[in-house]
Parts: C-alpha cells; structure tokens; sequence
C-alpha cells in the first residue's frame, strides 16, 4: 500500500548525542571511527564539535552547560544504540582488528538475525554497532522501497 499523505524521507540526516567531555568524545570519533571534525558551534547553554564520515554519516557530539554528569544508559527513555553499516562480514572484521590494535574493548563478531555485527562503547558508555545486514535484510528493503510503502 503506497501511503501518498505522508512526506517523502530521503534519508538519515545526523545525530546529536550527548556527551560529558566534548573534546575527548571529539577525539574518539576521529581516531576510532575514521570521522573528520568540520565545525564547532557554541551558544550559550551547549557546545557541539560536528563530524562527517566519508560514507555521508554526520555525528556531532555536544555538552550543555547545565547537563548531567552521568554515563549513558540504554536501559532510561531515550536512545538505546547507534548502529553503523558496513558492507560484510570481511569489514567488520577488518573493524575488529581496528579496534583491538587501539585497545578498544567490543563484543567480537556476533551473530544476529538480521546480520553479524559487533557492539562497542563510546567515552561515555554510548552503545555501537557496526553492522553487516544479512541479505535477506537487504532484500526485504529493496522489497519496501519497490513497493512505495
């Protein structure tokens, strides 16, 4: 069923996430996730560092004067993860052995129903993934998409 009352969505934009220290989660984005720091904008109650990913990802991280000082916790309203695609199994292996030459602590290769991927935590325990959907995943999709609905 093709639902014409609804607006099109051309894709995923960015996101904001929360952080306690800006600069070191700036940090970590650029040194273990490949992202390239392009602006900083600062108002009076918040300070974002904004980053983009070859791919066309844009995450920025921000701080609010004001903010609480507490980890995150997927278990509260609000985000629960973030996961990241990557094309294969190959890549996210390629990705393990990333993050162990860093000393980044993730979960190895799991397998999913919608795909193996690996789960890992920012600076300030925002659960990651980096997955890999299975084609079965993909196939439903283009099945979506195909179908306008």
């Amino acid at each position: 069923m093709v639902r014409m009352d609804i607006p099109e969505i051309e894709g995923f934009g960015h996101i904001d996430l929360t952080v306690t220290d800006g600069e070191r989660s700036a940090r970590w984005w650029r040194e273990v996730m490949g992202f390239t720091q392009v602006a900083v904008t600062e108002r009076d109650a918040w300070r974002t560092w904004h980053m983009a990913h070859p791919s066309g990802v844009i995450v920025s991280v921000m701080t609010h004067r004001h903010g609480a000082s507490e980890r995150f916790n997927e278990r509260v309203v609000g985000l629960d993860h973030l996961a990241l695609r990557v094309s294969d199994r190959a890549t996210l292996e390629g990705w393990a052995r990333h993050l162990d030459r860093l000393g980044v602590v993730h979960s190895g290769l799991l397998e999913q129903r919608g795909g193996p991927l690996i789960v890992l935590r920012d600076p300030d325990n925002i659960q990651l993934e980096l997955w890999a959907p299975n084609l079965d995943f993909d196939q439903g999709l283009e099945d979506l998409r195909r179908s306008g609905a």
